[in-house]
């Protein structure tokens, strides 16, 4: 059993920030060395995502969710017109999936059971 933010580490925040990437390339027309440092990723993965070289199924399957991807394109704009501060990406998403109530569906599409943690005791 894990908890949402190991799955939301290690499964689902690497595929959303390769969505951003090729989103602030392609319709911001950022370098990729910009988005690179903007988003924690290297440059040649930027590259690889951009030119369609690398396309994880992971992030298919996210974006076959409507809210997530316009939740996608909203923060995208706002990493491209620098609204908000990049460094806080991964928590800022976090809270987006949670409020427009992705979370779950997320978990539940990639078949995770997911262990409750209430006052810092684990319940399952």
């Amino acid at each position: 059993m894990r908890s949402y933010c190991e799955v939301y580490v290690r499964s689902v925040l690497p595929s959303l920030r390769l969505y951003l990437a090729e989103k602030l390339v392609k319709d911001y027309g950022l370098t990729q060395l910009e988005v690179s440092r903007m988003l924690g990723i290297s440059q040649p993965l930027v590259n690889y995502v951009v030119n369609r070289r690398r396309r994880p199924k992971m992030l298919e399957k996210l974006l076959s969710m409507p809210q997530l991807k316009n939740a996608l394109d909203k923060e995208a704009r706002e990493l491209a017109l620098k609204e908000v501060d990049p460094s806080n990406l991964a928590c800022d998403l976090c809270f987006v999936l949670r409020r427009e109530g992705l979370a779950d569906q997320i978990i539940k599409s990639l078949n995770y059971e997911i262990c409750k943690c209430v006052n810092g005791e684990i319940r399952g």
